[in-house]
This record gives structure tokens, C-alpha cells and sequence, in this order.
């Protein structure tokens, strides 16, 4: 695997500056996006930046409820009118965490100027679960204005699917608009686990920052009424089904579509590499080291992905061989 290239930033080119801040906002998923082309790559590449933008403002420990929400009412409101785009960008100079991520809230602006250069048909993909995705963040601030405090597992599927799923069934709709061969059919089939593929990755990223979201975060994603370390089990459990499901839905991708399937197959193999890595933590509430996965197997599933992406055979293969890695 290759370091990516990193470029001085851009000043005024909307898209030179989205393909700057992207390795830095996410580095696995930049991986992922610079192997798309053409509208796919710019489609993805959008949508995952603007979904960034709202999670940094839902994420912002030093926001109040009222703001963080006002926030997010004006970011929904930049898909119909861009003009509004530069006060999300000014708010960006307000926000506290990541300095790449904040970063990416000043650039706002800059963002949507690439967001309406896209086909209209993927504008209206992009907004319809962007809007959904925030309309979520938006019912569970005003329901726990003090911090995310899950009730019940219930509650953790619905929120696991408004910020996650909603990526899933993003994504799935592009797939549609510009993949090959993914008719009504074939696009029916990738729909029923398309949530799930979001969400799987979600819960992963939940389990292994349980103790870490407590503490700085002042949120508790695991319904509390199982905050036990035999009940987190059950999570994990629930998160080994869906890890199942994304297998699923990406071998019904067309192997045609190469690209596609490693933009799935790699962040999904590092999520199975690393929910074995919780299963073995001796504590999830309280790890004694930081749960991740090694750079060198890291690189392993960089390579195999690569495979996978021609192979379903390779797929199942690589998935079993990585939970079993000792």
C-alpha cells in the first residue's frame, strides 16, 4: 500500500480542494474513492465530504443542543441555495475538534460549489440521504441535548441507520446511476442490505471507541440498559451478523465493477479485522490498549481487497482467513 500524495492546499478550485482535505478527513476511505472515476468518484467523493461536514458539527462537545442543531437546519438548507453554504463555512471558525475536519466546515463553501457541479441526477441522490442522515442527527440531539445516552437496542438501530445506513443507501443509488449492470433487478437485490453495509462498518467504529466516546465525547452509543461487557457482547454479535450481510451485498456487486468492489471489499475487511480484535480485548468498556489493526496487516488487506474485487471466492475467503488470524 502507497502513501498517498499529499498536494499544498488550494485556495479557490472547489474540486482541487475537496481531492486536498479527502486523505486527511479520511485516509482508508481515500484509498477507496481515488480508485472511482469519472461521476462515481465525484458523486462519492462529494458525498462523503458533506456527510463529514454534518457529523463535525453533530460531533462538537462544545456545542450547545440549540446551535448544533440550528447548524445542521442551515447545512440542509445550502442544497437549496448555495449562498447560505459561506455561513456554514464561517461557523467552521467556531468549532472545536479536528483541524483537518474543521478545515473541511471553513471550506464549506467550496464543497458545495462542487456538489452543484455534479449531474442533476446525482445532486438529488446526495441530498435526499444527506437530508435524511441530518434530520437524524437532528432528532437525536433535540431527544438528548446533554449527550447521546442510547435507551435500548431499538435506539441503536435507529441511530446506527441515520448516520450510516443513510451512507449505504447512498452509495447504493450511485451504484445504480453509474455502475455496469445494475439494472431494477440487480439494484432490488443491493437495496435490502444496502443499510446494513453503512451500519456494520458504524458499529464497529462504536465498539472500538466505546470508552473513548464516554470520556471526551460525552456520548454512550451502547443502550445503557446493557452497558455491561457480557451485554456488549451481544452488539458484537449483532455487528458479526451484519459484517455477514455486507459480504452479501457486495458479492451481488457485478465483478465487472472493480472499482466499486474495493471501495466496499477494504474498509469492510478492516472492520472484520478489527471486531476480532474487540472480541479479544479482555475489556471493551476499558481496553488497556487502543483496539486497532496492525500497519502490516493493514497492507495485507489493502492486497487482498485488490483481489477480492475480481473474485467473490477471493471475498469469502479472505473474510474467514482474517477472523481467524491469531
Amino acid at each position: 500500500m502507497t502513501d498517498l500524495l499529499v498536494i499544498n492546499k488550494p485556495i479557490n478550485d472547489p474540486l482541487s480542494y475537496c481531492n486536498y482535505i479527502l486523505p486527511h478527513v479520511s485516509r482508508s476511505f481515500a484509498l477507496g474513492i481515488n480508485t472511482l472515476s469519472g461521476q462515481t468518484r465525484k458523486s462519492v467523493l462529494i458525498g462523503y465530504l458533506l456527510c463529514r461536514i454534518a457529523d463535525t458539527i453533530e460531533d462538537d462537545v462544545k456545542l450547545s443542543a440549540e446551535k448544533k442543531c440550528l447548524y445542521l437546519e442551515e447545512f440542509v438548507n445550502c442544497f437549496s441555495d448555495k449562498k447560505k453554504s459561506s455561513f456554514i463555512s464561517e461557523i467552521g471558525h467556531t468549532l472545536h475538534g479536528n483541524s483537518f475536519h474543521l478545515d473541511l466546515v471553513k471550506n464549506t463553501h467550496l464543497v458545495f460549489d462542487s456538489f452543484y457541479a455534479l449531474s442533476k441526477n446525482s445532486q438529488s441522490i446526495l441530498i435526499y440521504w444527506i437530508k435524511e442522515m441530518c434530520f437524524g442527527m437532528i432528532k437525536f440531539i433535540k431527544k438528548y441535548p446533554f449527550g447521546i445516552r442510547i435507551a435500548d437496542i431499538t435506539e441503536y438501530k435507529e441511530y446506527c441507520y441515520y448516520v450510516a445506513g443513510t451512507v449505504g443507501y447512498m452509495l447504493t443509488d450511485i451504484w445504480k446511476e453509474y455502475a455496469y449492470f445494475i439494472g431494477p433487478k440487480r439494484y432490488e437485490i443491493l437495496n435490502k442490505s444496502a443499510g446494513i453495509f453503512g451500519e456494520a462498518l458504524q458499529s464497529v467504529n462504536i465498539l472500538k471507541d466505546i470508552a473513548w466516546d464516554i470520556e471526551n465525547e460525552n456520548a454512550i452509543f451502547i443502550p445503557q440498559s446493557n452497558l455491561t461487557e457480557l451485554s456488549v457482547h451481544e452488539i458484537v454479535n449483532l455487528t458479526a451478523n451484519n459484517m455477514d450481510i455486507s459480504l452479501e451485498y457486495i458479492q451481488n456487486i457485478p465483478r465487472i465493477n472493480t472499482s466499486v468492489r474495493f471501495f466496499c471489499i477494504f474498509p469492510l475487511l478492516l472492520a472484520i479485522a478489527t471486531l476480532r480484535e474487540i472480541k479479544r480485548s479482555p475489556s471493551i468498556l476499558k481496553p488497556l490498549k487502543k483496539i486497532k489493526v496492525s500497519r502490516d496487516e493493514t497492507k495485507q488487506i489493502y492486497k487482498n481487497a485488490y483481489l477480492a474485487s475480481f473474485s467473490n471466492c477471493w471475498l469469502r475467503k479472505t473474510a474467514n482467513k482474517i477472523r481467524l488470524i491469531s
